[in-house]
């Protein structure tokens, strides 16, 4: 079939099939012209609207990451929005997970969000300010808490604030960016007609004075100029505003770099410092409401996330909660054994600044693991990797999944890693980003006219067939739920604790440490789990029982035997034990 084997047309073949189902949205469509754009964020937490309190929070420490542009269409216009995913919360809901993480919903010149031109509210697109608030209520209502993505590191080109620098020479904000600066490297970008046209909201009658300014990304993005009060500023009456909504928690948007460009400087803040401003102001405000402090955690991807764990304190005080780990252990690295040694120094350095670690498969900005270990492990050649997937690769990321719940942390489950979503950056972002099917809905596709290539579709993940029967296919969902309960019932799985780490020599022998992880309870040493799995690279790993000093209760075996002697495990198999010590500790 030559379709596998040419990109371009098994893309077209995929849209046209696609188009058949329904038409393309367009993001920047007349219809989402963003309008009554305030400059000055100051003081508007004060008249912000007020989410109902979270009830009987569930407490089984899972993140759940959803792109709502891509989840579920409420409202029929070819668009994810807060409509759709609250009628579809149920099946977040049913995994067990406690917090969702929402990837930005401010009115943005793109589909992604990352370009805000307005952060004191919400997108059109995704059904506005009040179906927002009605999305936050059901969750509070489920004991789901609610973090939402902000991004302060750049701004989008149409922000009111870059525009009344770049065309109306505002002294106001001429210091919240870095305009003519001398080119350096290729973070340095300059105004064009050209670039300017693609967008809808400013005005294109302006003269192009082709000025030149900081954007580490791209045009599109300007940096903000982080060591200026007046922008800190703004961005604390930012995050009051969305802590006075009931907004649970945040998560920061590339703050590695904030200071990372050789124009910017660190003369009045440094990245605790800001977080540390920020949580201050959160507190005062869920101190006034009687609520628990937001939760916040940062972005660190392509470099030792421990790096940047002195962010999160400013001369003892508190900023971040944590950084979430997004290069030791999954993100591009099929490879699921565990190396001791190195987790063991990554849970003491977290646990040193009392930090949670944050493990996840993938997310927005990485491949697909299940696509990385089609490639890497099964050395799948260009026509296979577009080819629907079978049981036994499903398998090995139902495996993935365990190791992910047996670390001690807590996990983050990118939307769709329980349906085996696929995706590459064959197509770019858009391949790690493919919307949901469901059997009521037409195809979401949604195209950003900033960039006329980009079409949010389905490519790899449209051979994956409808939500609601990969749902109920699925595996994984299962063991979703079932950790979600076993975490519930030991909440010291979540703890990101040395001395939750257990002595597997204690309970097995075995060649295969790396295939295995005990965690135990420090406040009761007669609680221990085993978890224990083979991975790719053999047929199958044994683990001898050391059944003379413990009792070996099998909790769920997958591909795995339960023998009196040992444990045999095929591969791609897993399989945990509640351990219990016949001379019982006395505490």
């Amino acid at each position: 079939m030559k379709f596998w084997l040419n990109d371009k047309y098994y893309f077209k073949k995929r849209l046209k099939q696609q188009l058949k189902n329904g038409s393309i949205a367009i993001w920047n469509d007349p219809k989402y012209k963003i309008t009554n754009l305030p400059i000055d964020y100051r003081n508007l937490y004060k008249f912000a609207l007020k989410a109902n309190k979270l009830q009987n929070y569930k407490n089984t420490n899972i993140v759940y990451q959803v792109l709502v542009y891509n989840y579920a269409d409420g409202n029929n216009d070819g668009i994810g929005d807060f409509i759709g995913l609250t009628n579809k919360l149920d099946y977040i809901d049913n995994l067990g997970v406690d917090q969702i993480w929402l990837s930005p919903i401010h009115p943005s010149s793109n589909y992604h969000g990352y370009s805000v031109v307005n952060y004191c509210d919400v997108a059109s697109q995704l059904g506005g300010m009040d179906a927002f608030l009605d999305f936050v209520n059901a969750c509070h209502a489920r004991g789901i808490k609610v973090y939402l993505d902000l991004v302060f590191n750049h701004t989008s080109y149409e922000h009111p604030w870059f525009q009344e620098v770049l065309y109306n020479n505002n002294e106001q904000f001429k210091d919240f960016y870095r305009l003519n600066v001398e080119f350096i490297d290729s973070d340095t970008k300059v105004d064009s007609a050209k670039h300017r046209s693609k967008y809808l909201n400013v005005d294109q009658a302006k003269t192009i004075n082709q000025t030149s300014y900081l954007g580490r990304f791209w045009e599109g993005m300007p940096d903000l100029n982080l060591d200026n009060p007046a922008v800190i500023e703004q961005l604390i009456a930012i995050q009051q505003y969305w802590t006075a909504i009931g907004v649970d928690g945040f998560r920061y948007d590339a703050i590695q770099e904030f200071y990372s460009s050789e124009l910017e400087t660190k003369n009045n803040f440094n990245e605790a410092k800001i977080f540390n401003l920020l949580r201050q102001a959160s507190n005062k405000i869920t101190n006034e409401q009687n609520r628990e402090e937001v939760f916040m955690f940062g972005e660190w991807l392509n470099s030792n996330s421990t790096k940047g764990l002195k962010y999160l304190s400013y001369k003892d005080t508190k900023g971040l909660d944590t950084i979430y780990e997004g290069y030791k252990l999954f993100r591009h690295n099929h490879n699921l054994a565990i190396d001791h040694l190195k987790l063991n120094d990554l849970v003491t350095k977290y646990q040193k600044y009392n930090a949670s670690l944050m493990p996840f498969l993938d997310n927005h900005d990485s491949a697909r693991w299940i696509d990385n270990f089609k490639q890497k492990a099964l050395k799948f050649n260009k026509s296979k990797m577009l080819k629907p997937i079978n049981n036994q690769i499903k398998q090995y990321q139902d495996q993935a999944l365990f190791v992910l719940f047996a670390l001690p942390g807590v996990p983050i489950i990118y939307y769709a890693n329980e349906l085996y979503f696929q995706g590459t950056w064959k197509y770019g972002d858009l391949s790690l980003r493919e919307p949901l099917k469901w059997k009521d809905q037409n195809y979401l596709l949604i195209k950003d006219n900033c960039n006329d290539k980009q079409i949010v579709m389905q490519t790899h993940s449209y051979t994956n067939g409808d939500f609601e029967d990969c749902y109920n296919q699925s595996n994984a969902v299962n063991l979703i739920e079932f950790m979600s309960k076993l975490r519930t019932k030991y909440p010291f799985l979540a703890l990101t604790n040395i001395n939750t780490i257990a002595d597997y020599e204690l309970f097995i022998d075995t060649e295969f440490m790396d295939n295995c992880i005990a965690r135990i309870n420090p406040n009761n040493k007669n609680e221990i789990l085993l978890f224990v799995f083979c991975d790719y690279r053999n047929n199958q790993t044994t683990f001898t029982k050391i059944s003379r000093d413990y009792y070996f209760k099998p909790l769920l075996l997958n591909n795995a035997k339960n023998n009196s002697w040992n444990i045999e495990v095929n591969q791609g198999g897993y399989a945990l034990y509640l351990i219990e010590p016949k001379d019982k500790v006395i505490e």
